[in-house]
């Protein structure tokens, strides 16, 4: 999608969403049929793009544009509702539900159910969704067979074939007068015989008067017939429908049933009396059709208010509002919604209900277990409630962690830990077993308290007190060497600290230093600094073993904070942690982690060594034997860890530049070339991070006392061998290598490359040295003149003029000289 296209399609995403919210309040405005036109144009994924960049919902626009209605579905349910009430207060004739839930709700009601209790949010009127499918949906079909009961009338047409001694075939339509002129016989009467006597009448006078001739009747046409739909129709008014049409054709046919007419009172009148009622419950619930009569000229089907409603929330099949016809109980209107299902709790039942005397709501409880609660009367505009059973599980334990089968067991009284962790085989692998913890409930204030127990002892020992005894709803939680404990016990800390107040702190403590895992975690009952050592994983390596460090924050009488420092002797004390304690490992003194670093290339003994603090690139070049007779350590090339880090981060910085000023020229200049562009990237994404510290290695070889440096873990030195060559990269016409000459000088290089490029930056051409360093012959007291010699390994860079070209041809050419040369480090990379 082009920009100019992308604008105005967001312009017009604009104008809709304004017309959407301009209608909900009654402003009348509506985008024009061009706008609605364009956006049906676009594709679902260019709608909901634009849609959801303005933070708008799609499905609103399709609802509105669908429908080709400027009004929202609240609009529209407020004016009907607004509606009904000014016709109530007028006196027209409407049902006592509609007069008990219309007149005392508020336009703004809509608006504050959604704050109401959520087993009532869903439920609507039941069945009316049928209608949404439209009529083409239920159109009689024209092409099955006759029904012998058919009734023939004005506008019918029989097909009547000859055989025998005269062989034709006529089409006979029946007249205004109820006759057929049949050729040769003469007027025939037929209207208001069944289509079998008159096909029987046919072939009698057929056989009668045509000596030799037989007939075959069969049914052509069918007439159309005129019917009125009046009441709560959407549409009400007349309508032509087939001679085949029944009651619910004609339904559909004007748009169906509003929202306040019945669907289980729909009147057939014929010549001013009722025929037949019409329950269309019979057909949703059922799928009976037999009340659906068909229809005949100048029927009138009558669709007479709602009556009584009751709804049906919570744990039923179909919950819904459903209309009364017969059915007066619970288990009635429940039978309405399908029955229950296994979830519900039935003797927690209730009805909402209207008081008739107050108008005030009330609430009516019931058991559904018994016979008096499912024969409980209903009234108009109740709610019957049926509420579903509880998530929480009775009499159970659950087991947690680092276990094979996680999840709840049946609790039995003097159950221990051993019945549902009977060996270690039943953990995972790499189990901690020195210690576990049970999360209890006080049955009296359901509040959590932590107990701590050691899963090995419970092992050794499952019929003494180190085989804890479990009680009912006990989670038990197991750890492992290798998970941090703090995920697996957020859930339980977070518990604890909404339990903290003025008289209980949080039961809570800390522990840090050289521990497994440190960090905070639940404070025991009477847990010593040995058990949370175990709860933190225990000790590692570099703990001292000996000495440690409680830090206690308490409150004296005033309410001020009181902070002491306990020291301990671990051999010796292990007294009882308190809340809000932190508990410090000492280290070692001096600890260290073991260090290394690498020695690369022409190293008379190359590879990995370990370093301890303090030593220096010439400490390591000692052990590893020195250089060898082949090594240039002019050309030396050393890298720090963290200097790789950096220098990686700023590549990707680079990266995203060079991507916004890609995209930035194709907008101001049209769609820039895609291999080109791929190009720059590919040449940027072949330039690795080295992390490259310059150093001058035979200097620091000549004056270790002067210029020798302590190395760190992951530090690199690389010694390449000697190989006499310089390289010439950059705005030349032929970036390579050349065999080194000390009479050469930098622009003889340039010229044995080809001389510059038209856009070369000639003033600026720099050389980067062997070890790194990088000089611009003209300026540098290195070079006293462009005559000067250069060294082996050597990179000579000539850079392109940036003020003759645009950005893109900037880019390209600096991704192209870091690719050739990587700055230099690459042509030393291969001396």
């Amino acid at each position: 999608m082009n920009v100019k296209r992308f604008s105005y399609l967001l312009g017009l995403l604009v104008c809709l969403f304004a017309s959407l919210h301009i209608n909900a309040q009654g402003l009348g405005f509506t985008p024009t049929p061009e706008q609605i036109e364009k956006f049906k144009q676009m594709s679902p994924a260019e709608q909901e793009a634009l849609a959801r960049s303005m933070g708008i919902n799609p499905s609103e626009f399709q609802q509105l544009i669908g429908s080709g209605r400027s009004s929202t579905p609240a609009a529209d349910a407020r004016e009907a509702i607004s509606g009904k009430r000014e016709r109530i207060k007028s006196g027209t004739g409407e049902s006592e539900v509609e007069k008990t839930a219309l007149l005392g709700v508020d336009e703004l009601s809509l608006e504050e159910d959604k704050e109401k209790d959520s087993i009532n949010e869903k439920l609507e009127l039941f069945g009316y969704d049928i209608f949404q499918f439209g009529a083409d949906t239920f159109s009689p079909s024209v092409d099955i067979p006759i029904p012998s009961d058919y009734v023939l009338g004005p506008g019918d047409t029989i097909n009547v074939q000859l055989y025998g001694k005269e062989n034709t075939t006529h089409s006979l339509t029946i007249d205004r007068d109820g006759q057929v002129m049949f050729p040769n016989i003469g007027p025939v009467s037929l209207a208001g015989l069944s289509y079998s006597k008159g096909t029987a009448k046919i072939e009698e006078i057929v056989s009668q008067q045509m000596i030799g001739v037989k007939s075959s009747v069969t049914m052509g046409t069918l007439r159309t017939v005129r019917v009125f739909v009046l009441g709560e129709a959407n549409v009400p008014g007349s309508y032509v429908v087939g001679s085949l049409s029944t009651m619910t054709n004609a339904i559909f046919a004007s748009g169906g049933i509003t929202k306040i007419g019945s669907l289980r009172n729909i009147q057939l009148k014929r010549q001013g009396k009722v025929v037949t009622t019409l329950d269309l419950y019979d057909l949703l619930l059922h799928g009976d059709t037999s009340k659906d009569a068909r229809l005949l000229p100048g029927d009138v089907i009558f669709v007479p208010p709602i009556g009584k409603t009751v709804g049906v929330a919570g744990e039923v099949k179909r919950p819904a509002i459903y209309e009364l016809l017969k059915e007066k109980s619970v288990a009635d209107v429940i039978n309405l919604a399908g029955g229950l299902l296994p979830t519900a709790f039935v003797p927690a039942s209730r009805i909402e209900r209207i008081l008739q005397d107050s108008g005030e709501k009330t609430l009516v409880n019931l058991d559904l277990s018994t016979n008096s609660g499912r024969s409980f009367k209903v009234r108009d505009a109740d709610v019957v409630q049926i509420f579903s059973t509880l998530e929480t599980m009775r009499d159970i334990v659950k087991l947690e962690g680092h276990v094979k089968r996680p999840g709840g067991f049946a609790w039995r009284p003097n159950m221990r830990f051993t019945d549902i962790v009977s060996n270690v085989d039943d953990l995972l692998a790499n189990p901690d077993i020195e210690i576990g913890i049970i999360q209890r409930e006080e049955k009296s204030t359901r509040k959590i308290h932590v107990l701590t127990f050691s899963p090995k002892m419970a092992f050794a020992n499952p019929n003494s007190p180190a085989n804890i005894k479990l009680e009912s709803r006990d989670t038990v939680t197991l750890f492992d060497y290798e998970t941090d404990r703090s995920e697996l016990l957020e859930p339980l800390m977070e518990r604890l600290k909404t339990q903290a107040s003025i008289n209980h702190r949080q039961k809570i403590m800390e522990i840090s230093g050289s521990v497994r895992f440190p960090g905070s975690y639940p404070l025991a009952k009477d847990m010593d600094t040995v058990t949370a050592i175990n709860l933190a994983g225990g000790l590692t390596e570099s703990a001292l073993g000996t000495s440690a460090e409680i830090t206690r924050y308490d409150l004296n009488e005033q309410r001020t904070t009181v902070v002491m420092h306990i020291s301990l002797d671990m051999q010796l004390d292990n007294p009882v942690l308190m809340a809000g304690d932190t508990l410090r490992i000492k280290q070692i003194p001096l600890w260290q982690k073991k260090e290394s670093i690498s020695l690369l290339g022409e190293v008379v003994h190359p590879g990995n060594y370990t370093i301890l603090p303090g030593e220096t690139i010439m400490d390591v070049l000692h052990r590893a034997g020195g250089l060898t007779p082949h090594a240039y350590p002019e050309g030396a090339v050393f890298s720090r860890e963290e200097l790789r880090q950096l220098e990686a981060e700023r590549l990707e910085d680079l990266r995203d530049k060079i991507e916004s000023d890609i995209a930035a020229v194709s907008l101001q200049e049209g769609k820039v070339s895609d291999e080109k562009s791929e190009q720059i990237l590919e040449n940027l994404n072949q330039v690795k991070a080295l992390g490259r510290m310059v150093i001058d290695l035979p200097a620091i070889m000549s004056h270790p006392n002067e210029l020798d440096f302590q190395m760190v873990g992951g530090d690199t030195l690389e010694v390449p061998r000697y190989k006499p060559s310089v390289t010439v990269v950059g705005e030349v016409q032929f970036p390579t290598s050349h065999f080194y000459d000390k009479r050469l000088t930098v622009d003889d290089y340039v010229d044995r490359s080809g001389g510059t490029k038209y856009n070369a930056d000639k003033k600026r051409i720099y050389v980067v040295k062997a070890n790194g360093r990088v000089f611009l012959p003209s300026n540098s007291a290195w070079f006293k003149n462009r005559s000067q010699a250069i060294d082996p390994g050597d990179t000579i860079i000539v850079p392109l003029d940036t003020d003759r070209v645009d950005r893109l041809t900037v880019w390209s050419s600096v991704t192209q000289i870091m690719y050739q040369a990587a700055l230099g480090i690459a042509a030393i990379g291969k001396l």
